[in-house]
């Protein structure tokens, strides 16, 4: 872990190396997948992100295995560049904290907004739609959405935006009603 200073100086950093959006939305896609690619678990319970940032093996092993990964998820060079000074700033460790506050900036520049709706069962593709515009038309912003299903809601959606919670949720109304019953 690193703290979130750092994390942002990090990823203004690799910001300030994208020429165009398209290139800074290509640096988000390609330190996402690298981010999900080093946190995967092995059969022994490890991750590759703790075989790059620990000290076991030495730095140049552990570059060739970095280029090797970001080669995997056909990263741009200047990303894997990025990748390998921050690991031999012995930062690896960061690497997540890095990504998220990457992508938040690129998200920011482009007028995007991440958001996550979760109801008790699968919403149809219209409502889903419905979602989104309801969501950019009150934030002004393009909405990128991401849906998960989480059957002891029992109704009803909570939304994640931005760091906010908006809980339309049957299992929270209930909730509620007990505890102002109980008071």
């Amino acid at each position: 872990m690193i703290s979130g200073s750092l994390a942002r100086r990090y990823a203004r950093a690799l910001a300030g190396l994208a020429t165009s959006p398209m290139q800074r939305d290509k640096f988000a896609k390609d330190l996402t997948a690298f981010a999900e690619l080093v946190a995967n678990v092995d059969e022994a319970g490890a991750t590759v992100l703790s075989i790059l940032a620990g000290r076991r093996f030495p730095l140049s092993q552990r570059t060739k295995l970095l280029e090797s990964l970001t080669r995997r998820v056909m990263a741009d060079p200047m990303v894997t560049k990025f990748l390998v000074h921050v690991l031999a700033q012995d930062r690896m460790i960061g690497v997540q904290e890095i990504t998220r506050a990457y992508v938040r900036m690129a998200d920011e520049a482009a007028g995007r907004m991440q958001a996550t709706v979760t109801s008790a069962s699968a919403l149809a593709p219209d409502a889903v739609a419905k979602l989104q515009q309801a969501l950019g038309a009150a934030t002004g912003k393009t909405i990128v959405l991401t849906t998960k299903v989480d059957p002891e809601l029992l109704g009803g959606v909570v939304a994640e935006l931005g760091g906010y919670v908006l809980d339309g949720s049957v299992r929270t109304a209930l909730s509620r009603m007990r505890d102002t019953l109980r008071s």
